[in-house]
């Protein structure tokens, strides 16, 4: 769970200039590496003590954003990772009736909602809820929810989460491995049948178009590590080759309905950020930051504090700032 500090700005330009605060909700980092010290101990298994634990003169979150193992001290590349991200099912109850056996998409956005909002374990309920609003957003929109390819996936993750999505062509094992080593989970698209998943309770007659996460990944053995929404046994951490994996990625084709459109997944990225060593809090969309000025205009925006993600300032540089948010 993210705790609240408040943060002082003081904007010093020569002489003070002016006083301002703002509150971020934070994971604890004892050592300031950029790493969340529930990161270290469970993700990457670093010292949650050292900002260098391996002592190479790297720090440890600046060689995870880069790819690096911060627990050796000759340079080696990270071989495996797996992101901490509570699991749902599509159908979090069991039923798998009306919209709960089509609900990969829903379950999906859900599960990286709950990561970007720093929680560690969710409810049914809080599920149901969740994908409850996913299906009438979408049924607004569309006329249905079933079967939402890239495009509709991204618009209502745009639209009503506390992320951002962007759609990637024929992504590469190594770029998808990229996004989880700077902690930003992926959704995939599949052609469900060549998964060779016994677990997903497919229709013989249906077009095997399947939704799910990769939370990380595993050289070692060449799989993805995803979070499956359809298998109702093996979901949660469930490992895929990754020939498989790459050879299975398939969009939704609404021309003739079925998984057969290009190969495709959705980066994420989260919509608050702010650097482990500046109380500024931006929020991101598309290519554009921009600064929210004060505690008083992030809360009237109806901001919410629990999805500030802290970033990597070099990432956070990327993106072209424009005119602050104020009142």
């Amino acid at each position: 769970m993210k705790i609240r500090n408040i943060l002082y700005l003081f904007i010093i330009l020569g002489i003070l200039l002016s006083l301002s605060f703002v509150s971020a909700k934070i994971e604890p980092d004892i050592d300031k590496d950029g790493l969340s010290d529930y990161e270290e101990s469970k993700v990457y298994f670093s010292n949650p003590m050292s900002n260098d634990s391996d002592n190479d003169g790297y720090i440890d979150g600046l060689e995870i954003f880069y790819g690096y193992s911060p627990t050796k001290f000759q340079p080696q590349r990270l071989d495996k990772l797996t992101l901490s991200i509570p699991y749902i099912n599509e159908s979090p109850d069991g039923s798998w009736t009306g919209p709960w056996k089509n609900g990969c998409e829903e379950a999906s956005i859900a599960m990286i909602e709950d990561f970007y909002l720093g929680k560690k374990e969710v409810s049914t309920q809080d599920a149901m809820t969740f994908m409850n609003m996913l299906f009438e957003k979408q049924n607004q929109i569309w006329g249905s929810n079933a079967d939402a390819d890239t495009y509709r996936t991204a618009r209502i993750i745009n639209d009503y989460t506390s992320y951002n999505a962007t759609i990637i062509d024929n992504p590469t094992i190594e770029q998808i491995k990229d996004e989880l080593n700077q902690k930003r989970p992926v959704i995939s698209f599949h052609y469900g049948k060549v998964l060779n998943n016994p677990n997903i309770p497919f229709l013989a007659t249906g077009s095997y178009y399947h939704v799910f996460i990769i939370i990380g990944y595993d050289d070692t053995t060449n799989e993805f590590i995803t979070h499956d929404t359809g298998d109702i046994k093996t979901g949660a951490n469930h490992r895929y080759d990754y020939d498989i994996f790459m050879n299975s990625l398939a969009d939704f084709n609404f021309d003739v309905h079925q998984a057969n459109g290009p190969a495709r997944v959705i980066f994420t990225y989260p919509k608050l950020a702010k650097t482990i060593d500046s109380p500024k809090v931006y929020y991101l969309h598309e290519n554009i930051k921009q600064w929210i000025i004060n505690e008083e205009t992030f809360n009237a925006k109806k901001f919410n504090w629990d999805a500030i993600m802290v970033v990597r300032e070099v990432w956070l540089n990327q993106f072209i700032e424009e005119i602050e948010i104020r009142l």
